[in-house]
């Protein structure tokens, strides 16, 4: 193996950084200049096939040679002691080849969840117009004309104990209007405060506080069970002229991000949108029908997601085990 800094580099280079983020190579296929502030890792191809040094590099874990205390950085003499096992060239081949099938794979079906988010989006431009200019002419009201309540989430101290109950804080509503349980805090309530704090099946969460890019994210709670919602949170309970999946779906819209981000106020480094100007952001209000027949069209494409995503996730599992298996010692 080769070692490039601050020249032309060869095509099939591994190009990995000195400084930072130092655990994440890359792969140039072709010819570039490189800079001084990255290393690029040149095979000797009699004995070591490029993409499987690539691959190895992507398993190997190079903050564990860091020496400083701040930045994480990476020496060339500590680089190029790095000792890896190199079967025969064709064997590094087909390992290498393995690997690349399965990140196209992978890259394929995120492809698909980004499509079928489009597509969400599409649907609605299509059944309820351009919102810019209410080009299908419906009434305009405001988001508090179709809710029954707004209501903030609770401020008690969550705990990663898994006593009480599930509580959804910002960080499990995505930028793109679903919901992420990856990340589960619990908190325990009274009766009186479940009555308060529980969202349920249908429901709409709001981030009202966060950085200004991310104020404003928006889901529906899909699950049977109910679960507690935090203070940075608004919950709507629709009333009988909306869906929440179209509330959700206009406030997801680019028209619907821009109101958002023009309304935020910064708050010490935070931005906030509180329950009064939630429900005062003006929203076309179309037949509650149509609302449902768009519901309806989403939980389809909704049910698809969970396939791809169910997909994805055993895809990198298959990737994950053959990283080990190939260069875990």
């Amino acid at each position: 193996m080769g070692y490039a800094e601050d020249y032309l580099c060869e095509a099939e280079t591994v190009v990995l950084g000195r400084k930072g983020n130092i655990n994440t190579p890359i792969f140039v296929s072709e010819k570039f200049w490189n800079v001084d502030t990255a290393f690029g890792l040149v095979a000797d191809k009699k004995r070591l096939f490029p993409k499987y040094l690539f691959y190895f590099c992507q398993r190997f874990d190079f903050e564990r040679l860091n020496t400083t205390v701040t930045i994480p950085s990476l020496t060339k003499s500590r680089l190029l002691d790095i000792e890896m096992s190199l079967p025969p060239t064709d064997i590094q081949k087909q390992i290498a080849n393995q690997l690349d099938a399965v990140t196209d794979l992978l890259a394929l079906q995120k492809r698909q969840l980004e499509e079928l988010d489009q597509l969400i989006k599409s649907v609605f431009y299509e059944m309820f117009g351009d919102p810019v200019l209410n080009d299908k002419g419906w009434t305009i009201g405001v988001i508090a004309d179709l809710a029954k309540s707004i209501n903030y989430g609770t401020s008690q101290k969550a705990t990663t104990e898994p006593i009480g109950i599930p509580i959804l804080r910002m960080n499990n509503i995505t930028y793109e209007g679903s919901m992420d349980f990856s990340d589960i805090k619990y908190i325990e309530l009274n009766d009186e405060d479940k009555k308060k704090y529980l969202v349920h099946k249908g429901e709409l969460l709001f981030n009202r506080t966060n950085s200004k890019e991310l104020v404003g994210k928006t889901a529906v709670y899909k699950r049977d069970e109910p679960m507690a919602f935090a203070g940075y949170l608004l919950r709507l309970v629709p009333n009988e002229k909306a869906n929440s999946e179209y509330i959700s779906g206009f406030l997801n819209s680019n028209h619907g991000k821009k109101i958002l981000y023009g309304m935020a106020k910064n708050i010490v480094g935070m931005a906030n949108i509180n329950a009064k100007e939630f429900g005062s952001i003006p929203i076309p209000i179309p037949p509650i029908g149509l609302q449902n027949k768009y519901a309806d069209m989403v939980n389809q494409i909704e049910s698809q997601k969970s396939l791809v995503k169910q997909s994805i996730d055993e895809t990198q599992r298959l990737f994950d085990s053959l990283m080990s298996k190939y260069f875990d010692d």
